[in-house]
């Protein structure tokens, strides 16, 4: 409403406050005598009531309105400020209206969402909607990252985004409509609870009461009173409404409302199934001490080297018994004086009855494997593998392995001046143990894996040798630190793939080493299909116009390596993850896969 819409007509008198009656007009020594007494009513009430001023002078101000007399406050801008007193509502009890035109906005853009619609039904429902398709990286990413196709309204932070997947192998294979989202902007606490208030209200008109999942407020959102995720399910979608961000010193965030359907719900719960298969494998636990291979190894190694099998199971040696016994004695004195310093605060402040206990902070045992024991170890093991049963020697070898790419660390956490590092680096040297600088300036040495590439290579038809080439395959065969042998991988694992598969018809290792050449030729035609845009932030050091001869064959062979172990072995991991990536491929829709694209990040 307009000023000139709120001013009188020309003419006519002002309108007075409903029960608010217009002053009459006075003059001369009428006028003057009306204000002494009402100045001398001021002062009575002041001095006998200050609580009623504020009520005199309102009235004061009714009967005698400056000239310039402001618009009354329109209660659709009320301030917080403003809002004091009895009948101020808080922001739970009331919404303001821009929350309640953003939550609205919000819920338009989600009944856009028509579920399971394919993608080209649903553009021409939208044809104003921009979609793209995807390009990028996806390798080791939820089901919810893999869209093939997205559309969008902005680029904003508050842009709704609909996202269409493909999922599953019936045909005819298309895009459908899985996943819709849209944040609001950064806004002010109150804000944000406002706008929460009136989405929570309208998915609760259409699915019902939402599950509260918020669980223990953290550190950075402790301040907020309303829930901080909430979902809603209906027999074939899944709602939240989430608190994505959050600022406990601006005391500012943002919200997001998102909506998935079955395919990608049920996708997601194959996640981290198939993650493990298509990523970690032998790769990642072979890094881990006292992973599977470890205790296998140091199972078959306890009688003749007790001290090795300790060693590939531990980071650290147990403390000693008089080690242990004196620390515990620290905890047990420690734990007396904080008590004794309780009861006698309790008692110098006046109070009497039981002292609570509060845990303190006492030395720990603090042990580490001494770096001429462990080199020790290392050496003894590797002399034995010499002279041992040809049976025997690939595991030792590989124990040693295990040794020698930790003895660098061991050495640097130990800092003793015994460990004389250049005279050991050239003993272990004879022995095919090589070391190089790390990619890290400040990190040790780095092992470049010389004794496992010799457990391959020497014992091949045996079963450690085979698995010592599964973890070689795995690692594209670059078992150095910063991608020392170069970012491209892909011919390298599918070349030593394919010799492998031909040679060892009868491997446990079959189905492993099949995926691993399905994801190699999956990376070369990836590779192929990327683009330098600022949202990739690894696409920088992809060049597509290198992987564009062959990229084609390379998709068209991922596929029959995939649909391969489809047939061979159905109910089997590695078939769970093709018919996950085969779909998309069959499309000719980047897959984002990157596994034997070495990336290396400082």
């Amino acid at each position: 409403m307009s000023l000139e819409q709120l001013s009188p007509p020309d003419g006519d008198p002002p309108m007075a406050k409903e029960g608010i009656h217009p002053a009459q007009r006075f003059s001369g020594k009428r006028l003057l005598l009306s204000l002494l007494g009402a100045g001398l009513v001021v002062l009575i009430l002041a001095a006998a009531r200050p609580a009623l001023l504020k009520s005199a002078l309102a009235n004061f101000e009714r009967a005698f309105p400056p000239k310039a007399a402001s618009l009354p406050v329109s209660p659709a801008k009320i301030t917080e400020h403003a809002t004091e007193g009895p009948s101020a509502a808080t922001p739970r009890q009331q919404t303001s209206p821009s929350a309640e035109t953003l939550a609205q906005n919000f819920w338009a853009e989600f009944e856009k969402s028509v579920w399971g619609a394919p993608l080209q039904d649903w553009l021409r429902l939208h044809p104003d909607i921009p979609c793209e398709p995807f390009r990028g990286r996806l390798w080791g990413v939820g089901a919810d990252r893999q869209w093939a196709h997205r559309c969008s309204t902005g680029g904003q932070p508050d842009g709704a985004h609909w996202s269409f997947y493909v999922f599953g192998l019936q045909e005819p294979l298309v895009a459908r409509l899985e996943q819709f989202e849209v944040s609001t902007a950064t806004l002010p606490e109150e804000a944000l609870g406002d706008v929460q208030n009136a989405l929570q209200s309208q998915i609760a008109a259409h699915y019902g009461p939402g599950e509260d999942r918020s669980g223990p407020k953290a550190v950075l959102t402790h301040q907020v009173t309303w829930p901080r995720n909430v979902r809603w399910q209906a027999s074939d979608l899944e709602v939240q409404l989430d608190l994505i961000e959050f600022d406990p010193q601006r005391k500012q965030g943002r919200l997001r409302l998102q909506g998935r359907h079955r395919a990608l719900l049920e996708a997601l719960n194959e996640d981290k199934r198939l993650q493990l298969v298509a990523t970690s494998d032998y790769s990642y636990e072979y890094y881990r001490t006292g992973s599977g291979i470890d205790a296998q190894l140091a199972d078959n190694l306890r009688l003749d080297f007790p001290d090795v099998a300790n060693m590939l199971l531990k980071d650290r040696p147990d403390p000693d018994p008089q080690t242990l016994a004196a620390v515990q004695q620290k905890q047990r004195e420690a734990f007396q004086e904080q008590i004794q310093k309780q009861r006698q605060a309790a008692l110098a402040a006046g109070r009497t009855g039981p002292i609570a206990a509060f845990a303190v902070a006492v030395p720990q045992a603090d042990t580490k494997w001494k770096a001429e024991e462990f080199h020790a170890a290392l050496l003894r093991l590797l002399e034995s593998a010499k002279t041992s049963a040809p049976a025997r020697q690939p595991f030792m070898l590989w124990a040693a392995d295990r040794l020698a790419e930790r003895l660098p660390s061991v050495i640097a956490n130990d800092k003793s001046p015994n460990a004389d590092w250049t005279e050991w680096q050239t003993q272990l040297a004879s022995f095919g143990v090589a070391y190089e600088p790390s990619a890290d300036e400040d990190a040790p040495l780095a092992y470049n894996g010389g004794l496992l590439k010799r457990v391959w290579t020497e014992y091949g038809q045996s079963e450690w040798g085979e698995r010592a080439f599964l973890v070689l395959q795995s690692h594209g065969w670059d078992m150095g630190q910063g991608c020392k042998a170069g970012s491209d991988q892909i011919h390298e694992v599918i070349q030593q793939g394919l010799r492998f598969l031909e040679q060892h018809p009868k491997s446990p290792y079959q189905l492993d080493v099949q995926l691993t050449v399905a994801q190699a030729y999956e990376t070369w035609w990836s590779l192929s299909q990327g683009r330098a845009t600022a949202e990739d932030d690894y696409s920088e050091s992809v060049l597509p116009q290198k992987y564009q001869e062959g990229a084609e064959q390379a998709r068209q062979k991922a596929i029959v390596f995939y649909e391969r172990l489809l047939q061979t072995a159905p109910q089997s991991d590695q078939a769970a993850y093709a018919g996950r990536v085969l779909p998309r491929l069959k499309l000719g829709i980047d897959t984002g896969q990157r596994r034997f694209y070495c990336i290396y990040e400082d």
